[in-house]
C-alpha cells in the first residue's frame, strides 16, 4: 500500500542519539533534531514539566494543513498507524 507519505520523527536529541535509537529500533523513516523545541512547542508536543517532547503524531498534507493527529501520548503500533493514514487520506 503506497499512501505516498513521509514519516519524520523529530526529538529535543541530538542526531547522535537519534541515529543510535534508529538503529536500536530498526526504525525506516527520518529523525530531526529540534534541540531548541521550537517545532515541537508550536505542535504543542513538549511536556512543560520535563521539557521532553511528548510522542504525538500528526498527518500533514502536501499543501501544509493538518488533516489528522493523535496527542494520547502512546505509541501506536505501525499496522494500526497506516491503517489510520490510509482511512484519513481515502476521505481527504
Amino acid at each position: 500500500m503506497d499512501l505516498n507519505i513521509e514519516v519524520i520523527g523529530i526529538s529535543r536529541d541530538l542526531p547522535p542519539s537519534q541515529a543510535k535509537f534508529k538503529e536500536t529500533v530498526k526504525a525506516q523513516n527520518i529523525f530531526l533534531s529540534d534541540v531548541d523545541a521550537k517545532v515541537i512547542t508550536a505542535y504543542g508536543a513538549l511536556n512543560s514539566e520535563n521539557r521532553i517532547a511528548r510522542r504525538y503524531y500528526f498527518l500533514i498534507n502536501e499543501q501544509g494543513t493538518l488533516i489528522w493527529k493523535n496527542t494520547t501520548g502512546q505509541l501506536i503500533p505501525v499496522e494500526k498507524l497506516l491503517a489510520d493514514l490510509s482511512a484519513v487520506s481515502k476521505a481527504n
